[in-house]
């Protein structure tokens, strides 16, 4: 599904004069799946809007390993923090997916929120909701262990008894602090257990209560 870009949270309640200016200032592009968007260091010189499909963030570790901050599904607007304090790209962004992508320059956005203070009111509510999640899944990766973190992601990734594995089993981990092997050993002592099916690329929720059940132990 294609959105625009007052279909963001912070952009929402615009006027229609400020709504065509946005959209006059707006550079559109569309990529396929595996197109690197920016890379991790690069300058923030524009707010990278993704209007359609989904996309990766993620940073490499000294050793070279790749972590998966977060595999995101349109609408969504990246690295927000590092645009408002003029700083570099803190993660590289792949489409996982086909994907629009719209680049609006850094100056517009600042202008934007400095002008309208509904924008920087829902700005400060999305990057608020941004560190409690960060938050969370540092006490999740340090207090849970393995099966109850992916227990955990499963409920809050299932809308309607689906959830699809876009990244693999190997984004998943990443997404929560744990190994392939050690989500695969979760995945499949659930599936023994009568709590999901696992299909090529998603995960069917047969027994969501005693899912939340075991990620809230």
């Amino acid at each position: 599904m294609s959105f625009c870009l007052t279909d963001l949270p912070m952009f929402a309640g615009l006027g229609e004069t400020r709504r065509q200016e946005l959209r006059a200032l707006a550079r559109l592009r569309r990529y396929p799946a595996g197109q690197v968007l920016c890379t991790e260091g690069d300058p923030a010189d524009h707010l990278i809007v993704l209007l359609d499909g989904r996309v990766k963030a993620a940073r490499v570790s000294a050793d070279g390993r790749e972590v998966v901050l977060a595999v995101s599904a349109a609408p969504v607007a990246f690295d927000k923090t590092a645009l408002l304090v003029s700083g570099p790209h803190r993660a590289t962004l792949t489409a996982t997916s086909a994907v629009e992508v719209a680049y609006l320059p850094a100056a517009v956005v600042r202008e934007v929120v400095a002008s309208e203070p509904a924008v920087a009111a829902r700005l400060l509510r999305t990057l608020a909701q941004t560190v409690r999640d960060l938050d969370e899944r540092l006490a999740d990766a340090v207090l849970r262990d393995v099966p109850g973190r992916v227990a955990k992601w499963l409920v809050r990734q299932d809308a309607d008894g689906r959830v699809a594995l876009h990244a693999g089993q190997a984004g998943l981990g990443a997404e929560i602090g744990a190994t392939r092997v050690s989500v695969n050993r979760a995945l499949r002592t659930f599936e023994r257990r009568g709590l999901i099916e696992i299909g090529a690329g998603a995960i069917t929720l047969l027994d969501r209560q005693a899912l939340t059940r075991l990620a809230d132990t």
